[in-house]
This record gives structure tokens, C-alpha cells and sequence, in this order.
């Protein structure tokens, strides 16, 4: 992968103790995507039977950006990954999961989502309705200041 080319969760991050996928909470986060977020146009689970990543389109991007999407994994030992990439090329992701010299709550800042450094997680909580909540309240608020600076920066959400 070149340095140009948006950045995607890597082999190594995948395997790094993420566990079996939970169709289930994919299926939750799914609800709460297309509850909270009017600008949803859609979202997909990529295999129905055996679902891997959520999908969920926006018909907007944040500041110049004209659409975007979320890329969603959540596992069965509450393992979870929210891959954000625009047309502008932007990325980044909240993740949750053991990675080594880092904190398992932590964050791949835009523009690249870079593998490593990453920062810790402004997202402290847990269960898949507050994380999806938090992750929703985190773009909407960096949609309507136009700009992913400061995503990191909450406190005390959702």
C-alpha cells in the first residue's frame, strides 16, 4: 500500500486477538446507525448468512466531503472496529482491541488512520448501543463544525 492510498485495518491488525464476529451486535449497530443518523442512506451487512463488516453510507461528508461511509466489526468477545473513510480520501478509527504498545480503547487519527501511532480513545464505554451512540455523536458533531479536528476530544459521551 502506498503512503496515498486510504488506510484500511491491515492483516496485523485483524489478527491481533479480534475474535469471531457478533452478527448479532452488527445487527444492533445497524438499527442504531439508521435511528440516529438521518443522513443514512444505507446500511448492509456484507454477507447476511455470516456477516463480517457493516456497512453504512452517508449521503454526506463532513466539511468538503461530499459522501462517506462506516465500516463496522464487532466481535463476540466485544472486540470492535469503526473504520471512517470520505471521498476526500480522509480516514480514521475507533477501535477496541488488544494491539501491542497501545491502549486497547484507542484511535487512528484522520487523514490515514495510520496503523501505528495510534492515541487513546476518547470513547470509554463499552456495550454496543453506547458505542454506536458515542460513535454517531462524534460525527455529528465534527459534520456540523465541518472538520475531523478535535473527533478525539469528547468527554463524557454519549
Amino acid at each position: 500500500m502506498s503512503e496515498d492510498e486510504p488506510a484500511s485495518p491491515t492483516d496485523e491488525d485483524r489478527d491481533e486477538r479480534f475474535g469471531p464476529i457478533d452478527a448479532g451486535a452488527l445487527r444492533e449497530i445497524h438499527d442504531l446507525f439508521v435511528d440516529l443518523e438521518p443522513l443514512v442512506e444505507t446500511a448492509a451487512l456484507d454477507d447476511p448468512l455470516n456477516p463480517q463488516t457493516l456497512a453504512v453510507e452517508l449521503a454526506d461528508g463532513i466539511g468538503d466531503a461530499s459522501n462517506a461511509r462506516f465500516d463496522v466489526r464487532w466481535s463476540v468477545a466485544d472486540n470492535y472496529a469503526v473504520h471512517y473513510t470520505d471521498d476526500l480520501g480522509r480516514d480514521l478509527r475507533f477501535d477496541y482491541h488488544p494491539k501491542p504498545d497501545a491502549p486497547k480503547r484507542h484511535f487512528h487519527p484522520p487523514p490515514e488512520a495510520p496503523s501505528r501511532p495510534v492515541e487513546p480513545s476518547c470513547i470509554t464505554v463499552s456495550e454496543v448501543s453506547l458505542v454506536t451512540r458515542a460513535v454517531v455523536q462524534l460525527w455529528r458533531d465534527a459534520y456540523q463544525r465541518g472538520s475531523l479536528d478535535g473527533i478525539n476530544e469528547a468527554e463524557n459521551i454519549p
